[in-house]
C-alpha cells in the first residue's frame, strides 16, 4: 500500500473511531442516575419506616438510606459535626425544643415549589405542631424599608406527637381505694388526695415503702422529670422560662403565686417532706434501675407512673422480663392510661393543657438536594403515611384529620385526644435548661437547696 492511501486509511479510521466514542459517551451520559437521600433519625426502627421509604420510591424512583439513632447525646454530636462541616444528611430529625437553636442551618420548605404553606400546616396538623415549626421569615433592615412583609417559614414537620399521660395500676385502685370506676381523678389536687390514701410507708423496706402512691418529686429516677415540670409549669400559667421572674399565676390552692414557684412546690411536696401526706417518692426507689420508676410500677411498687405512648412496650417487656426470671410482676391487664391531670376539673368547662413533644424532619442547608428532601418529609408526614406509621409504631398522630381514628383506641385513644389541646414551652437552649430543671427539682427534694435559691438555678 502507498504512502498516501495509508495515510487516508488512518485518518478515515481515526474519525470513524472518534465518533464511535463520541457515541458511546453520548449514549452514557442519557442513562439516568438515581438519586439518594440520607434520612438520619432517632429511636424509630428501621423495619417500621422502611415500608413508608419504598413507597416513596415507588412513586418517585428516589432512594433513601435510612440510619436511627438511638442515642441521643451521640446523634446530636454527630449531626452538628456533620453539619459544621457541611456534610450530613439531606433529612433529619430535629426535637421541638431545639427549633430554635437549630433555625440558622435549617433550609425552610419552598412553599411555592409545593404549594404547601403556613395556612396548610394551620389547616392540617394540630395547633402544637404550628406553634413549633412556623417561624416569621428574618428580612434586613433594608427589606424593611423597602416595605418587603417577612413571610412564615416552615421549619419542620412531624410524623407523630406525643403528650404525658398518666399510666396506672386499676387493680391497685379497685382494691385499695374501692373505687367502682378504676381511675385516677382528672384534677391535681384529685390525685393528691388519692396518692395520701394509697401510700403505703414502710421504714424496713430499702425503698421505705410497701406502696408509692405516684412517681413525681424527682428527675434522677423519673423518666420524664424534666418535661413533667415543664408541663406543671405551663399548667401553673408559666409561658416563658426566661421571664419567670414577672409571670403571674395561681398555686394549686387558687392563690396568686409565681408560676415558676407554684411548680416547683407542687412537684417536690410528694419527695421533700415525709411529713407531708403525700410524700410519695423518694432517692431510693429503682435508683440503680435503668427503666427508673417503670421499674418500681412493674414491681407493684407504685401506683401511677406519668410517660409517653411508647413506654407501653417498655413496661410490658418488663413484665415479661420479671416472668422470665420468676421474680414476681403485675399482669400487662392491670395496666391502664388516663390523661394527665389539670389544675381544674374538665368536666365543667375549664380549659386542658399537656405539653408536646416530637421530633420534626427538616432539612439542612448543607443538603445538596433540598427540593427531593422536602418531598419526602411532605410524603412522611402525610395521612396516608402518619396511618401506617400509627399502626407499625402506636405513637399518635400530628394530623387533625386522623384524631377522630385514633381516639377510638379503648387503651392508647387517650393521646390523641391529648394532641388536640397540647401547647409548647419555647426553650432557648433545652439542654442549659433541662440541667437547670435537674439541679433545682432534685436540690429541694433532697433539702439541699430552699425554693428561692431552686428559682435562682432556672431563671
Amino acid at each position: 500500500m502507498n504512502p498516501k492511501a495509508l495515510k487516508i486509511l488512518v485518518i478515515t479510521g481515526g474519525i470513524i473511531l472518534a465518533w464511535f466514542l463520541l457515541l458511546l459517551i453520548r449514549g452514557e451520559s442519557r442513562v439516568p442516575t438515581q438519586t439518594t437521600l440520607e434520612f438520619w433519625n432517632v429511636f424509630d426502627k428501621t423495619d417500621d419506616v422502611q415500608p413508608l421509604l419504598d413507597d416513596f420510591k415507588a412513586n418517585t424512583g428516589i432512594k433513601v438510606n435510612y440510619r436511627s439513632f438511638t442515642d441521643l447525646n451521640e446523634y446530636r454530636k454527630t449531626l452538628l459535626l456533620e453539619l459544621a462541616a457541611d456534610e450530613g444528611p439531606d433529612v433529619l430529625a430535629v426535637n421541638n425544643t431545639w427549633i430554635p437553636q437549630y433555625r440558622n442551618l435549617l433550609r425552610p420548605l419552598p412553599s411555592v415549589d409545593f404549594g404547601f404553606d403556613a395556612k396548610d400546616v394551620q389547616k392540617n396538623f394540630v395547633d402544637a405542631v404550628t406553634e413549633a415549626v412556623i417561624f416569621e421569615e428574618e428580612i434586613s433592615e433594608k427589606d424593611k424599608e423597602a416595605g418587603r412583609e417577612p413571610q412564615q417559614e416552615i421549619l419542620a414537620l412531624p410524623m407523630y406527637l406525643e403528650t404525658l399521660a398518666l399510666y396506672y395500676n386499676q387493680t391497685i385502685f379497685r382494691n385499695v381505694l374501692s373505687k367502682p370506676y378504676s381511675a385516677p381523678e382528672l384534677t391535681w389536687s384529685g390525685v393528691q388526695e388519692e396518692v395520701a390514701k394509697l401510700i403505703s410507708r414502710d421504714d424496713a423496706d430499702p425503698e421505705g415503702f410497701r406502696l408509692a402512691g405516684i412517681a413525681l418529686g424527682r428527675t434522677d429516677n423519673i423518666s420524664r422529670g424534666v418535661e413533667l415540670f415543664y408541663t406543671l409549669y405551663r399548667q401553673f400559667g408559666g409561658t416563658d422560662l426566661v421571664n419567670a421572674n414577672i409571670e403571674k399565676g395561681t398555686d394549686i390552692t387558687g392563690k396568686n403565686s409565681r408560676p415558676v414557684i407554684a411548680a416547683l412546690d407542687f412537684f417536690t411536696k410528694f419527695s421533700r417532706n415525709r411529713r407531708l401526706p403525700e410524700y410519695s417518692w423518694n432517692a431510693q426507689i429503682a435508683y440503680d434501675a435503668p427503666e427508673k420508676e417503670l421499674d418500681a410500677f412493674v414491681r407493684g411498687k407504685v401506683a401511677m407512673v406519668a410517660v409517653y405512648s411508647y413506654y407501653y412496650d417498655t413496661i410490658r417487656n418488663l413484665i415479661q422480663q420479671y416472668e422470665r426470671k420468676g421474680q414476681r410482676a403485675i399482669r400487662i391487664s392491670d395496666v391502664n392510661i388516663a390523661p394527665l391531670p389539670q389544675l381544674d376539673d374538665p368536666l365543667v368547662g375549664n380549659p386542658k393543657m399537656v405539653l408536646a413533644d416530637f421530633f420534626g424532619l427538616a432539612v439542612p442547608k448543607s443538603s445538596k438536594k433540598q427540593h427531593e428532601a422536602w418531598q419526602l418529609i411532605l410524603h412522611l408526614t402525610s395521612k396516608s403515611s402518619q396511618q401506617k406509621y400509627h399502626e407499625a409504631t402506636g405513637k399518635p398522630t400530628s394530623r387533625r384529620d386522623l384524631v377522630t381514628e385514633q381516639r377510638e383506641d379503648p387503651l392508647f385513644g387517650v393521646f390523641a385526644e391529648q394532641v388536640v389541646y397540647a401547647t409548647i414551652l419555647p426553650i432557648l437552649d433545652d439542654e442549659i435548661y433541662s440541667a437547670a430543671v435537674r439541679e433545682a427539682v432534685d436540690g429541694m427534694a433532697d433539702g439541699e437547696i430552699d425554693i428561692e435559691e431552686a428559682v435562682r438555678e432556672l431563671v
